[in-house]
Parts: structure tokens; sequence; C-alpha cells
């Protein structure tokens, strides 16, 4: 949440309480943080819910911005499933009347708090949705530039739009007389205009100014002295829009990016960890999974005799330039023909090594390669014909 600033409003406030007066206009207060902010969250309690007159004032002011609205049914853990039932569906029918949209709300249930849930009978559902609800904050920076870029996006076609209708104008201009006369003529039939220049240079309908203040912008102009519609400009902005932005976007982080490459994208070598206590959900957490140290030889199940391994070759997996988390076949079969093993050799270590079939290696399968390669180099050992179970990685060995 380091990239992401929270503002909390006041209260909604209901019954009698809402006619205190607050000493401001509360929503045009909650309009003017709609129009910046790049997410809304309505929080909803489930024990208690109501859509207040202030709150559906709030929510009226929102209109426009319904791809930026979450709502949250808070401490559903205090009723048990069959009034959730009820409530989620009085809360989207509520929703459905207050919001004019044709989508439906996108709602999370549970008790976003650390305290255990007081009713573990939606215990999974609610630990779901918590992990979906902080997904969703941590691709909101992304989101936030995505939004800019496409509001960019909106004003370079605009902009491109505005020079084709001077330029087309200011072509239709006599050179000597008649020029008041003309540009009369060409504001009388501006819807005309419109139409030429959009079948002339493919434009789209939404580009296009509003007709009636372009029109009052152009009577206070003289169209003769207009500039001449620059081909070379133009070709710069197509080059922003077919060229810049794609590149632009592609160095924003995605939900397609594997760790490393987030890594890369954000500039840190942090991961980014999503906040859960599995206690809070009911569930007991395996004794050493935080445990620095990691799993003891005798937790047959969690024991990987590479782990130290692993993250010692970390940094040199990531220098090869995995996609997706994953070495490519070539990339993967230059790394062992580098060793300097028979043909045949690397075919056995490679048939050990890819334990998903994949034709690739990820993390776990280089460092099961790099461990048969320095066997066979460093300690002169014969390659295995199958894996002993503490060296196969324990997220595959359900895989052999």
């Amino acid at each position: 949440l380091r990239s992401i600033t929270l503002i909390d409003t006041p209260g909604i406030l209901s019954g009698e309480k809402q006619r205190v007066n607050r000493g401001y206009d509360f929503t045009k207060v909650v309009a003017w943080f709609a129009e910046r902010a790049d997410l809304i969250i309505l929080l909803f309690d489930a024990h208690k819910l109501d859509i207040s007159d202030e709150l559906k004032g709030a929510i009226d002011v929102l209109k426009g911005h319904e791809d930026k609205i979450r709502c949250i049914l808070n401490k559903a853990d205090q009723i048990d499933r069959q009034q959730l039932m009820r409530v989620y569906g009085a809360l989207l029918w509520s929703l459905g009347k207050t919001m004019s949209s044709p989508e439906v709300a996108r709602v999370y249930v549970g008790s976003f708090w650390q305290q255990p849930l007081k009713n573990l009978d939606n215990a999974q559902l609610f630990e779901d949705e918590e992990r979906d609800l902080m997904k969703d904050l941590a691709i909101l920076p992304r989101q936030s530039a995505v939004r800019k870029i496409n509001e960019l996006v909106k004003r370079i076609r605009k902009v491109k739009t505005l020079a084709f209708i001077i330029g087309y104008l200011k072509a239709q201009m006599p050179t000597l007389m008649g020029k008041e006369k003309k540009q009369q003529k060409l504001l009388n039939d501006l819807p005309g205009v419109f139409r030429i220049v959009m079948k002339k240079y493919n434009l789209a309908p939404g580009d296009f100014p509003d007709i009636n203040k372009f029109s009052g912008k152009l009577r206070d102009v003289k169209f003769s002295e207009f500039s001449t519609l620059s081909e070379k400009q133009i070709k710069e902005l197509d080059g922003v829009l077919n060229k810049d932005i794609p590149q632009l976007m592609e160095m924003l982080p995605s939900e397609k990016d594997s760790p490393e490459t987030l890594r890369t994208k954000m500039g840190t070598t942090e991961s980014v960890p999503v906040p859960t206590r599995s206690d809070k959900f009911g569930k007991k957490g395996e004794q050493n999974e935080s445990n620095p140290f990691g799993f003891a030889e005798d937790d047959t199940q969690n024991y990987w005799a590479l782990q130290d391994s692993a993250d010692r070759l970390r940094s040199a997996f990531e220098a090869l330039g995995p996609e997706g988390g994953f070495l490519n076949t070539q990339t993967a079969r230059d790394v062992l023909v580098k060793t300097g093993l028979s043909k045949d050799q690397l075919r056995k270590i490679w048939n050990l090594s890819d334990i998903d079939r994949d034709g690739c290696f990820d993390h776990e399968e280089y460092v099961v390669a790099m461990f048969l390669v320095d066997a066979v180099l460093q300690k002169g050992r014969p390659i295995p014909t199958e894996l002993p179970s503490s060296v196969i990685p324990p997220s595959k060995r359900t895989l052999v």
C-alpha cells in the first residue's frame, strides 16, 4: 500500500441525524474527490444494511464513475449463511435502484479487520474475498497509470480531429475576396463540415467537439488566419498513438508478469506480499512456514534438499531472462550445452529436470538441472535413473 493514498470520508448520516447541518455540501465534496480518485469503495455493514437519503445522494453524484466503484459488505461474520444470502441479495437490489449502471457492482463480502471471525460458516469465502480485494488494490497503481494514458490518447485523438477541421475550414477560404461570406456559409453548414471531415479522414464521431460550443467559439475568429494543416505534425501524433503509447503500456506492471518481471518494472527487489492471517480464518498455519531456515528433514512433505541451492541460484536464473517465470527451450538448452557434458548425459538430465514436461525450465527445475550437472562434473557421480524424493520440489511431487 506504499503507492496508494487512502482517503476516508466522514460516516454517512441516517435517520434524524440527516437533518444535522454539516457546515459544508457533503455531496459536492464527494463529487470533487470522485473526479480525482482511481477507486471508490462503498462500505456497508451486513448486520445493519441501510441506504439512507444522504448515501443515495452521494451515490447519485458518482454517476459516470461506475467503473471505479467497489462495494464492501463488511462484518459479514456477524450473521449466519442464510442471513448473508438475504442481505447480499438485498444490497444488490438496493444498489440496482440507486446506481444506473448496466453492470452489477462488484461486492466483496467478509470481515475486513484482523480479529478472528465470529462465525466460521463462510470462512473460506471470506478468505477468498479478502485476497481478491487485496489483488484489486495491488493493481490499482497500474489502473491509475492506464487511466491517465487513456486520457492522453483521448486528447491526442481530439487534437487530430480538431486539426483536420481547422485545416479543412482554412482550405475552403478564398484567397482574396468574399472571405466573410464564405465563413458564414461554413458556419451555417458546420454539421456538413463535420460529416465531410469524418468521412475524408476516417474519424470517430466521439472525437469531434460539441457542435454548439464549437460553433460559438468559431464566430470569434477568422478562418483565413488559421494555419494550414501540417501533415508532418499529424504523422508525429500517429507515431505517438501507434508506437509510443504501446511501448509505454508494455512498461506498466501487468497481471501476466512473473514476480521477477514485476520487481524489475516496479524498481524493487522486494515482492509485494498479500497480507493474510490464517488464524483469522480458523486455520492453523504450517509449523515452519515462516521459519527462515526452512523445514526440517524429517518433514518429508515439505522438506526440499535443494532449498539452499535454490536461494543461491535465484540471481543466476533471473540473469538468464526468464519470460513469465520460465526459461524457454532454447535458453535452457544453451545453459546445459555450456556445461560441456555429452549429448546423452544432457538428454538424461533434461528428462529428470523438466518434471512437468512443458519443454521449459522454471526456477525449481533449473535448480534441479544444475544440481545434476554439478553431481556429474564436481563429484563424478552417475546420473540417476530417477530423482530422489527429497530432490523433487514439493510443489511438483504429485507430477512424478
